[in-house]
């Protein structure tokens, strides 16, 4: 489970087109040669068939009756020939359509009808590497583990390619390409030849090349499929509620009658050469909306699958901890370099792995935060790290393996086949939580400042180095080049660089507890398990204890009144107070120091304050709950005024702000929202002009305001406690809450949904890609089972337009589609379908939809749609209702909305209650035809300019239906 590392977003976005022990503590002994193997994790079964194919299997009860059912294929996008770029995974997409006992859609229809979602349950992806094939899968029936295996097999061996199903999926793949275009993907078709430069990799990304994809053949589909589609390239992962012995069996019996080709291709690993320069990439986007400068050290891939390998991976996990703390304090200061950094390690391709740096800088900036980049690694090369830093980078280490070794069968059975993929793929060795725990205490004590040290050296080096920098194109703002990027480097070797100064406060979070108040009053609703507390202050507490984790706590809070109440004004100021206070800090800490003293502490609370409430929402383990409780004393009744971290957070803000019209799809989703709340000004996008509007002291005023009386306060408590335990930090820390005695409820700011028909048509981008959103909203009677009924149309609909668009008609890569019911601040539905595609689709696809529609309003729906509903909503439900993020969130929904709780656990009469008929009648009452917004993004030949934070002139609806811009 060793501590994964971050690279990149847009990096690991690209890469991919799409551990622990049971409740036996036992593990394996760890031995104390460094240079010997880790072991296995003694609760997994693996092997080696004949045919050379590995299994891993294990047996993991969370969640109860499911398995993760998993096919690795060790063979991705960089085996393809030269006329198979992009094949590696289309060949994925066609093991859903059309295998050995399964044709066209029936192997989807087959699992959606034991209730699994297609996307959620049932999925693929290809890397440059590899591609897995994942199910999860109910296990209370024997035959669907049956099942399950046999569609793995169909796909390591079965798959038919059916030229027509082939021209059809070819079509799907085109748009998950064309979704994926952007400004993003333009700049890295520019970087990707430099940080790959004379590897294979640089070209063969797995999502392919378009001219390639639309000449495709089947017989080259049917190529890479037969060549790199064998035993000796394949495992089989299976980790779930079973008996391992007879899944084995079953896999034995499944897959060890396929063969290996008479001459195997060889499987290459193609290396990333090194270069003893520094390289540079500099791209620009009239589309970019951020700046960005990077750094990379590529090495290739030491093992890791040795003793002293996971201690070095400790070592250099505590470097990146330390240096990350840094830099964030760096990017608090209050004309800070960048707007963020961060520093990882981790695996690059199968063949190297990198260490980066990065950052966030204001446009026209690179030049000073690569500089205070490198001037943080120069620091610590020179200076080394502080003892401090290093016991607190122990303490968090620490942390995450001691609360994953509690939490020891209560992790999710993915986890495990995660680990297992990575193992067979990577070489990642998989010892088991309690083996590495074992690890972690033996190591972390003799991990000397000077180990972590030393690494600021071989990193800041120039061997293999790369130096990318990301950055809008527009006027006004030139790009660094690469001579003005050398100059900073060697210039940022030459500086005076001071040590780094520990500023910590010591002292409890709060130096002196409130006087408690009472538990005056307790209810029971045995239906839901859930108590309620009353205390002598007006604080209202619900509490369910569960046993869905071992060491877990989850708190929500909320009360009347949110940024409702503000005046207009103000409301901008409302806006970001919790932002702002957060910066800033609580009681004697700031936000720097109060993560100083938190080290050690698995803890986190946040406030917030939303259009009708304000509260906070968090959670901790079981033995840090009092620290929990004294953080929501402390952001209740101790904001700090911090002008310097006001400032800060303001500059990063109009920074984040400056450029976000830059991007269609921003400015298509503001138009939308526009028409769907008439232009309202508590609405409007976030510009710099909105941020200039913003002040700490307002802010921060109304901050206290809205926390200052906690006697309409309803705190939710659910998870790994017991009443008597937590009753005295509840009366002593929710009891001793300050209360003015005043009476708030929310208010109707006026937020209206335009009247008729508005069609809105944006014209931006240069990629030639649509986008499509259809809104139905209006006033709406709230009750239980029509909250239920708009949110299983949406269900039923998701998947009959997913087999009419993407499988019939071949036209869009996923289609959304979600509904919905609010109460507050009145009664009100919204129903929204949106999907890409390309321009001359969006007319016969916006006719499909409303198609659809009519077909549902006229007729219902099927009984197999119906009986897939239901199954995949009940099975969600069985999941679900055994976690605590799902009781937190019904617990508040079904309080804030009056709805009676005891009603929580019959869901089984509302899936009943879904016929042919109530869907149709919640088609007709919610989706007519005389009251819709339609939206559509189409590309520009040229887009327009427009400065930063002003806003396109809002669409009215026009007399005769037509659009207006």
């Amino acid at each position: 489970m060793k501590k994964p590392a971050t690279k990149l977003a847009f990096l690991l976005a690209f890469l991919s087109a799409g551990s622990l022990a049971p409740l036996a503590p036992a593990f394996a002994a760890v031995p104390a040669d460094l240079s010997a193997k880790l072991p296995l994790d003694p609760e997994a079964v693996t092997g080696t068939l004949p045919n050379g194919l590995t299994y891993y299997v294990r047996r993991n009860a969370f969640p109860e009756h499911r398995a993760e059912i998993w096919l690795a294929v060790n063979a991705g996008s960089v085996l393809e020939d030269e006329d198979q770029r992009g094949l590696a995974h289309l060949v994925e997409h066609m093991a859903f359509n059309g295998s050995r006992g399964f044709e066209r859609q029936d192997l989807v229809h087959y699992l959606e009808s034991i209730g699994m979602r297609f996307g959620a349950d049932v999925n693929a992806s290809t890397s440059f590497d590899e591609t897995i094939y994942t199910l999860t899968v109910p296990t209370d029936r024997p035959e669907l583990i049956d099942q399950s295996l046999r569609i793995l097999g169909a796909w390591a061996d079965g798959i038919t390619f059916a030229p027509a199903e082939v021209a059809k999926e070819k079509g799907v793949v085109i748009e998950e390409w064309r979704l994926g275009r952007g400004a993003g993907a333009r700049m890295e078709d520019e970087q990707f030849p430099v940080l790959f430069k004379g590897s294979r990799y640089a070209e063969r990304l797995p999502i392919g090349k378009k001219e390639v994809l639309d000449k495709a053949s089947t017989e080259a589909l049917r190529r890479f499929y037969q060549d790199w589609y064998r035993p000796d390239l394949m495992a089989v992962v299976a980790v779930g509620d079973f008996d391992p012995a007879v899944v084995v069996a079953k896999i034995r019996q499944q897959f060890g009658t396929l063969k290996n080709p008479a001459s195997p291709r060889p499987r290459e690993v193609y290396p990333v050469p090194a270069h003893a320069e520094t390289l540079f990439a500099v791209a620009t986007d009239p589309e970019a909306t951020d700046t960005s400068v990077a750094l990379y050290w590529k090495q290739p891939k030491r093992q890791e699958d040795r003793v002293g390998d996971y201690r070095r991976s400790i070592v250099e996990g505590l470097y990146h901890e330390m240096l990350n703390a840094r830099l964030s304090e760096v990017s608090q200061t209050p004309d800070p370099p960048f707007l963020w950094a961060g520093s990882s390690a981790g695996r690059f391709v199968r063949s190297a792995e990198v260490t980066s740096m990065a950052a966030g800088v204001k446009d026209g900036e690179v030049g000073r935060g690569l500089t205070a980049l490198l001037t943080e690694v120069e620091r610590v090369r020179r200076h080394g790290f502080t003892a401090g830093e290093l016991d607190r980078a122990k303490k968090e280490w620490l942390l995450g393996y001691e609360q994953a070794y509690r939490e020891r069968g209560k992790i999710e059975s993915s986890t495990f086949a995660e680990e297992f993929v990575r193992a067979f793929t990577q070489g990642e060795s998989v010892p088991g939580i309690p083996a590495e725990l074992e690890l972690v205490r033996r190591f972390l004590p003799g991990i000397e400042l000077s180990e972590a040290n030393a690494l600021a050296g071989e990193w800041l080096n120039g061997a293999s180095r790369i130096v990318t920098v990301n950055a809008p194109r527009k006027e006004g703002t030139k790009p660094p080049s690469e001579a003005e990027l050398q100059a900073v480097i060697a210039e940022a070797a030459k500086h005076d660089v001071p040590a780094y100064v520990d500023h910590a406060v010591a002292g409890p979070l709060v130096p002196e507890p409130p006087k408690p108040g009472k538990i005056v009053e307790e209810t029971r609703i045995a239906e839901v398990g859930v108590t309620q507390w009353r205390l002598s202050n007006g604080v209202r507490v619900l509490l369910k204890p569960t046993d869905f984790k071992n060491d877990e706590i989850l708190l929500t809070a909320y009360s009347p009144g949110g940024h409702s109440l503000v005046a207009d004004q103000d409301f901008p100021s409302a806006l970001f107070a919790t932002s702002l206070v957060g910066e800033a800090g609580y009681g004697n800490f700031d936000s720097i120091s109060l993560e100083k003293a938190l080290a050690g502490k698995s803890v986190q609370l946040g406030p917030y304050i939303s259009q009708l409430e304000e509260g906070v929402e968090g959670g901790s383990s079981v033995r840090d709950a009092e620290t929990l409780f004294q953080l929501v004393y402390l952001t209740l009744t101790a904001p700090r005024k911090d002008e310097a971290a006001f400032q800060s957070f303001l500059a990063k803000m109009t920074a984040y702000s400056e450029n976000r019209l830059a991007d269609p799809t921003q400015v298509f989703s503001d138009a939308v929202t526009r028409a769907l709340t008439s232009g309202h000004l508590r609405w409007k996008p976030i510009s710099p002009e909105l941020i200039a509007k913003v002040n700490p002291e307002t802010a921060l005023r109304i901050y206290k305001d809205r926390f200052a009386d906690a006697g309409d306060f309803t705190f939710v408590l659910v998870g790994s406690f017991q009443l008597d335990a937590i009753r005295p930090l509840v009366e002593t820390w929710l009891g001793g809450l300050p209360t003015t005695g005043r009476k708030e409820a929310w208010k109707d700011v006026g937020v209206k949904p335009p009247a008729g028909v508005v069609e809105i048509k944006v014209e931006r981008g240069l990629e030639p890609q649509s986008r499509v959103q259809i809104v139905f909203t209006g006033d709406a009677e709230y009750s239980r089972v029509s909250r239920h009924s708009i949110s299983a149309l949406a269900d039923l609909l998701e998947v009959r337009l997913r087999e009419v668009l993407r499988e019939d008609m071949g036209a869009i890569y996923g289609v959304h589609v979600s509904g919905g019911l609010d109460r507050r601040p009145r009664q009100r539905f919204n129903f929204i379908i949106g999907f890409g595609c390309a321009p001359e689709q969006v007319k016969p696809l916006i006719d499909a939809v409303f198609k659809e529609i009519a077909a549902i309003q006229e007729k219902g729906a099927g009984e197999r749609l119906l009986a897939q509903v239901r199954e995949s909503e009940k099975r969600e439900r069985e999941t679900d209702q055994r976690t605590n993020e799902f009781w937190l969130s019904a617990l508040e929904v079904y309080d804030t909305e009056g709805l009676d709780l005891r009603e929580l656990p019959r869901f089984e009469e509302l899936l009943q209650g879904m016929t042919s008929d109530s869907v149709r009648d919640a088609a007709r009452r919610y989706l007519t035809r005389d009251r819709y917004i339609l939206g559509v993004l189409d590309p520009a030949e040229k887009t327009p300019a427009t400065p930063a934070g002003v806003e396109t002139p809002a669409p009215t609806p026009a007399a005769d239906g037509g659009t207006e811009e």
